[in-house]
């Protein structure tokens, strides 16, 4: 069981934990993008939302840019996927955050990519990063019956 609250200072250990973690697990990602996995300093100014189990334990995160709304972020800790924690977070954003909702993933985050796809994501187009190509992709309520 895990509620789903937003993040507060105290929580910036548990978040760094596992942005650090997902960071190195990426395969996908370039050597140059791991250089310097600070959570802190790629979320200035966004909304993190967070699950947490009932003693406080830090499953996972959602980090969104309001003015766009863009997510950013968003990790599940590897021990905590499975449990739903991902969609629940993105499930928690329809109270306040307007749609529709854009993301940039790297293309070669198949997992990713399928969890997207599978919650009704669509495709707007694709571009370049530093982290190498992206599938940018949206999200609107209005055209998935599945929420």
């Amino acid at each position: 069981m895990f509620t789903i609250r937003p993040a507060t200072s105290n929580d910036d250990t548990a978040l760094q934990a596992i942005y650090a973690l997902s960071i190195a697990e990426a395969t996908w990602l370039p050597v140059a993008a791991k250089q310097s996995p600070i959570f802190a300093d790629v979320s200035h100014g966004e909304m993190v939302y967070l699950a947490a189990t009932e003693v406080g334990v830090v499953l996972g995160f959602v980090s969104v840019q309001i003015a766009d709304p863009f997510i950013h972020h968003l990790y599940v800790h590897p021990d905590a996927r499975g449990m739903s924690i991902g969609s629940a977070l993105l499930d928690s954003l329809q109270t306040w955050l307007p749609q529709p909702w854009r993301l940039k993933c790297v293309s070669q985050n198949f997992g990713a990519l399928r969890f997207y796809r599978r919650g009704g994501w669509q495709e707007l187009g694709s571009g370049e990063s530093e982290h190498g190509s992206f599938i940018l992709l949206s999200f609107d309520q209005s055209n998935n019956p599945r929420i």
